[in-house]
């Protein structure tokens, strides 16, 4: 099976990245206030947040590579001179933290790379276990995409998957290189920052996608910043907490914002994609529990569930949906089976 990242840029549409083309798309949110939306790449980068501060520079989220950190601090010298002076890890997957090495880097006389105390823990417990087995297994993929290059029947086809190829080998070496650079500041519920004439509020509010989310929370500016606890994208369930996700969301919705910065996808404005996506998440449990207490075997669950979802939710997601929901329902079978 395609993995969802390549899935989703199959379905967008596959746009090659030239060497030292900008990886991401800088849009202004507010004063001072910018998402950096990933373009996308054979593998996923996270969306970031730029947070301009009287004295330095905030940012949410490193992405998958120090390379494409590196990259998105090129584009912010571009806005200001100042220093980044804090990271934000919102969660432990490996396209939001796995830059963490190109900030301390680039500003030797210190940068606070702050997350959750949970994150911190998975970084270690998981991330890293994680990164030694991308090792193993991307060679796979990559000769995979060469087999798929012997059989492209066009030119526009070759050339897309030459782009993932180089794309590919690129981010073997350098995962192999990663310095694993942990947060340096962590907490477990709430951290504020006053920084003069901005307040920057870091919150653990639940779990969710994981069980270390943290949202970054700008009170005067109303912007919410929510990493893949919420995004323009179908969610991941891999690691997550369904039924805490549903009230997790249910609190954040209840903050004053009218912009929010996603993991991915475009900037999103108002409040309906929580009700989206609190209305999915529970659909999805209930239907799959009433499934597993009819004795549904997980692959009958799998057809019966994702049937009924892709005809209520396709037209409301992005168009990898269909090839992701699934994956979703395997991940509440497991839940409810647990529960049980």
């Amino acid at each position: 099976m395609m993995k969802p990242h390549l899935v989703v840029l199959f379905l967008l549409g596959f746009l090659p990245l030239a060497s030292g083309q900008e990886l991401f798309d800088l849009k202004p949110v507010a004063d001072g206030v910018y998402a950096a939306l990933a373009k996308p790449a054979f593998r996923v980068n996270s969306n970031a947040a730029i947070i301009m501060l009287d004295d330095g520079v905030l940012v949410v989220d490193t992405h998958s590579k120090p390379s494409a950190a590196r990259a998105l601090i090129e584009q912010i010298k571009k806005l200001t001179p100042k220093p980044v002076k804090y990271v934000v890890n919102t969660h432990f997957h490996y396209d939001h933290y796995q830059g963490n090495e190109a900030y301390p880097s680039s500003w030797p006389g210190g940068v606070e790379i702050i997350s959750s105390e949970a994150t911190r823990k998975n970084i270690q417990r998981l991330g890293i276990p994680r990164i030694k087995n991308e090792i193993l297994t991307l060679p796979e993929e990559i000769a995979k995409l060469n087999q798929d290059l012997a059989k492209a029947s066009t030119a526009e086809q070759k050339k897309a998957i030459q782009e993932n190829l180089r794309q590919a080998t690129a981010y073997l070496a350098e995962l192999k290189t990663v310095q694993v650079t942990l947060p340096t500041m962590t907490f477990d519920r709430s951290l504020i920052l006053h920084r003069g004439s901005r307040t920057v509020e870091i919150l653990w509010l639940g779990r969710a996608h994981t069980d270390g989310d943290v949202f970054v929370y700008l009170p005067q500016e109303k912007v919410l910043v929510t990493g893949d606890a919420l995004h323009g994208w179908t969610p991941f369930m891999g690691d997550s907490y369904p039924y805490d996700w549903i009230q997790t969301l249910d609190t954040a919705e209840k903050l004053d914002f009218d912009s929010v910065i996603g993991g991915h996808g475009d900037v999103i404005h108002g409040k309906e994609k929580f009700e989206l996506w609190k209305a999915y998440l529970q659909d999805l449990m209930d239907r799959t529990a009433s499934s597993y207490s009819q004795g549904d075997s997980l692959d009958s669950a799998k057809k019966s569930v994702a049937d009924f979802l892709i005809k209520k939710y396709a037209d409301k997601f992005d168009p990898a949906f269909p090839g992701s929901v699934v994956g979703n329902v395997a991940k509440a079978y497991q839940v409810i089976a647990f529960a049980r």
